[in-house]
């Protein structure tokens, strides 16, 4: 009976284990495989994410331009119009025929900060009559600068506000198209209205 195992015997429990290249090797194909996992699952996530941000986009232009398009058909008048503003009389409250401060309405994009922003008057201000031949661009801006005009803020992002009208005369027109352009980092959205006066 010998105590020393046989060198078959030897051999056979020395390669039960792994060897250090075998092992080192396991450990990169597992790391490969992780890494193709991962950027996987990174891209289907870009791509979730990505989709969500160009559907709330669409929403958002959707939205903005109902709003838009409701303010200028509730209208009793164009009275003056240029990419990125229009003014309208809202109507005539008191049957005078002829607008009058508290009665206006001015919706302007500032492409400095791209907001799209309603002025409507302040219930406070002091009335004033004007004529359908004043100049409303300059005469709101000044009531803006004075605060008779309050702005509110309808939305931010927007990039583009062309209008087109269907008179050269904005006093004749009843016909107001515009394309509105939002954009929200890398994504952009932009939809193209047409909207008829109630009168």
């Amino acid at each position: 009976m010998t105590l020393y195992p046989s060198a078959r015997q030897h051999d056979r429990t020395s390669r039960l284990g792994l060897t250090l290249v075998e092992m080192l090797m396991a450990l990169a194909i597992t790391g490969l495989i992780g890494a193709a996992i991962a950027s996987m699952l990174t891209a289907v996530t870009y791509g979730t994410s990505s989709s969500r941000d160009i559907r709330s986009l669409v929403v958002k232009n959707k939205t903005l331009s109902a709003r838009i398009t409701a303010a200028v058909r509730g209208s009793a008048q164009l009275l003056d119009a240029a990419d990125g503003y229009v003014v309208l009389w809202t109507k005539d409250i008191n049957g005078s025929g002829v607008p009058d401060l508290l009665e206006l309405q001015r919706i302007e994009l500032d492409v400095a900060t791209d907001e799209l922003t309603s002025y409507t008057p302040d219930p406070s201000a002091t009335d004033v009559a004007y004529l359908m031949t004043d100049d409303f661009e300059a005469i709101t801006t000044a009531l803006i600068g004075s605060g008779d005009l309050v702005g509110g803020l309808w939305a931010t992002g927007v990039a583009q506000w062309p209008i087109t009208l269907d008179a050269a005369d904005p006093l004749d027109a009843e016909l107001v198209s515009f394309q509105l352009t939002l954009d929200a980092g890398l994504l952009s959205d932009t939809s193209v209205n047409a909207v008829s006066l109630r009168d």
